[in-house]
Order: C-alpha cells, then sequence, then structure tokens
C-alpha cells in the first residue's frame, strides 16, 4: 500500500477556516483528519490572535483533532539553513518573516505538503512541496 500524502497546515488557512472561509473548509474537509498536521508556530500564531476565551477555546477543540508537530533541534537547523539561503528582498516580493522559515521547515523535515493560501510566500523555496488554495 502507498504512503498517503500528509499535510501541514498554514496559519493563513486556519485564519481563514476561523473567518468562514468556504474554500478553507471544503479544503481541510476533504482531507482524511489523520494526515493533516499542524505545527506549534502555527498553534502559537492562531492563539495569539484570539481576542477572547470564547475563541481561544473554540481554536483549540477544533486544532486539537489534528496532529501537532513540536519544534526540535533538527527543525530549528533546517529553518536556519532556510533562512540563511533565502532570507533576502526579491523583486516585488515580500520578505518571508520567521515564522514562516520555521513552517516551511517543518514541512521539508516531515516531507509533507504545505497547505496555504500564501502560495507566493513559500514558492522560491526549492524542493518544497505546496499545496496551494485559492480564496
Amino acid at each position: 500500500m502507498a504512503n498517503r500524502k500528509k499535510y501541514l497546515v498554514d496559519t493563513s488557512v486556519l485564519i481563514a477556516l476561523f473567518r468562514k472561509n468556504e474554500d478553507a473548509k471544503i479544503a481541510l474537509d476533504s482531507l482524511v483528519t489523520n494526515d493533516v498536521y499542524i505545527c506549534d508556530i502555527t498553534l502559537l500564531e492562531i492563539l495569539a490572535g484570539c481576542s477572547t476565551t470564547e475563541k481561544r477555546d473554540y481554536a483549540l477543540n477544533y486544532l486539537d483533532a489534528y496532529g501537532l508537530l513540536k519544534n526540535s533541534e533538527k527543525v530549528s537547523e533546517k529553518s536556519m539553513q532556510l533562512m540563511k539561503r533565502y532570507c533576502i528582498q526579491r523583486p516585488g516580493q515580500p520578505i518571508l518573516r520567521f515564522p514562516g522559515f520555521l513552517i516551511s521547515a517543518f514541512a521539508f523535515f516531515y516531507n509533507m505538503a504545505l497547505l496555504t493560501f500564501n502560495k507566493k510566500d513559500f514558492e522560491f523555496i526549492q524542493g518544497i512541496s505546496i499545496h496551494p488554495l485559492s480564496k
């Protein structure tokens, strides 16, 4: 039996989902829950955006269905490699900030496709597998 593709959900998808974006809901609902993960940096970004305890509790309850990947020395090393290689201004493109490099490192380290609405933020990174969504 072939291995199923595993997905790492970018913060942009979860923000859209919590803002009732139908495309985000359809994309996540179409995947097998056991194949969908978030990383701890994404969880922290989502929690930082919760303005009430109700929103926080809702987010935590929803995200509990997905696997949580925790940062490690190897993921940090990969993030530093990516930053050293790509942390420059690209003409016409925004500079990818630290959370984006760390999320990218998780995708590389765990060999996952990155599910994102922000394809342009990651497409310049050679070898990353992106599963782009459209808003």
